[in-house]
């Protein structure tokens, strides 16, 4: 009896251990399953969260429902971060603007593509130094004062990255990680541009206050003159009237040619545009010009090809053109024996090619890229001596104005000479689609 209670005490110990222990082994492998539970919906993976609760334990459905609303949760997180860094990475992409993002250290975090290619980095510029990429003391100084001021900086500066001066406004915002820790958001913006247009500008106030105060300068001697001596002799006076009639006309001249100018720029200029054979008009606008070029001992010459194709145009512009090109050819052909050779051609692309040569000084090969500039005048190209050289009404906008118009044409204009040689400038029209 007491040994057989015994041994059913010491059978129910037994099973009590092996079941605790079965209850052990269960939980823990429930445990191991719930920890890979957690490490797939850390991961991203909420699916395989779900079937590991529920293979650890099918009446976990209170737990399933909570695991399912946090997967929901860090799903619409996981899209919305996705669908920022989208649209972050497709603005920094877009801007002109280069963006730069360094830390504390001075260290790149961020480079945008306009900054890599603005500043012909041929490395990934991430994780390196500003002073080490852009080899720029000047901005590198810059960042680290509005890293030590907390404060906005903004500086234009001039940078020589290997391709000529560049011109750059640099803007640089201090801000701070999503642990606080400090850096500064740099934005640079290239402004050469900007400051060769405001270079241009300059030069054309100056070019066009130089040429307004000699006029008005000779006016105002001469009026003086009449007014403090009003019994001058008639010859002189005559000398006078015929002296300020001169200068009265180029003051025109030039006043009309830059509002012509001003408004060929701003493209508020009205063109009456018509089709037509070119050569048959051109060749009248040429010997209508050559009855008042006769008296200067000039000899014109016309080459027109047989058959051109037709083009559309302005006609009154293009005698404009045509007009210009003549008057600088007069003005630099030499007084004996002055000759200019006016041709019309097709050319291989299908446009009609109209060039007019004189056998004048030419032009030097350091000024031929600039004739179609403001202001720029043959004479400052050529040597003295032309048939028309004190010709009153050269405002040195002649050739800017034939660019202009026969842009407006959809043409092109250039200019060939060989110093000594005499000068040959042209333009183009397009032939015109049927």
């Amino acid at each position: 009896m007491g040994n057989g209670a015994t041994w059913l005490l010491g059978a129910g110990f037994l099973v009590s251990v092996l079941g605790w222990c079965g209850h052990a082994i269960r939980s823990r492998r429930r445990l191991e399953r719930l920890g890979r539970s957690l490490d797939a919906l850390s991961e991203g993976h909420p699916a395989e969260a779900v079937l590991s609760i529920a293979q650890a334990d099918s009446g976990l459905e209170v737990l399933l429902d909570s695991i399912g609303r946090v997967s929901a949760v860090q799903e619409s997180l996981l899209q919305r971060i996705e669908h920022e860094e989208f649209s972050l990475r497709t603005m920094l992409s877009s801007m002109e603007e280069g963006v730069l993002v360094v830390d504390a250290r001075q260290r790149i975090r961020l480079a945008n593509t306009a900054f890599v290619s603005g500043f012909g980095l041929s490395k990934d510029p991430v994780g390196r130094s500003v002073l080490e990429v852009l080899g720029e003391p000047e901005v590198h100084r810059i960042l680290v004062e509005t890293l030590e001021t907390a404060s906005v900086l903004e500086r234009q500066l001039e940078l020589v990255p290997g391709k000529g001066v560049r011109f750059v406004t640099l803007r640089a915002v201090p801000m701070s990680d999503v642990m606080g820790r400090p850096g500064v958001l740099a934005v640079f913006r290239d402004v050469t541009r900007l400051q060769a247009l405001e270079q241009v500008r300059r030069e054309f106030v100056a070019n066009v206050s130089h040429e307004l105060r000699t006029p008005l300068a000779i006016f105002q001697g001469y009026v003086e003159t009449l007014r403090e001596m009003p019994d001058l002799p008639e010859p002189e006076r005559v000398e006078i009237y015929a002296i300020l009639t001169r200068h009265s006309e180029r003051l025109n001249a030039l006043v009309e040619d830059l509002l012509s100018l001003a408004r060929l720029e701003a493209r508020k200029d009205t063109f009456v545009w018509e089709v037509l054979e070119p050569g048959s008009f051109i060749t009248q606008a040429v010997q209508d010009w050559t009855v008042r070029g006769a008296g200067n001992n000039v000899r014109t010459k016309l080459d027109a090809a047989p058959s051109l194709p037709a083009v559309r145009l302005d006609r009154r512009r293009i005698e404009q053109v045509l007009y210009n090109l003549l008057e600088n050819a007069l003005k630099h052909a030499p007084p004996a024996r002055a000759e200019i050779l006016v041709r019309i051609q097709p050319v291989s692309s299908g446009s009609v090619c109209v060039s007019v040569e004189d056998n004048g000084s030419g032009i030097a090969p350091r000024d031929l890229p600039h004739i179609f500039e403001r202001f720029y005048r043959a004479d400052k190209a050529r040597g003295a001596g032309g048939v028309g050289q004190s010709a009153p009404h050269s405002t040195g906008l002649g050739l800017s104005i034939v660019k202009h118009i026969v842009a407006a044409h959809g043409g092109e204009v250039g200019a060939e000479s060989v110093q000594g040689r005499g000068a040959r400038v042209w333009f183009s029209l397009p032939a015109a689609s049927l």
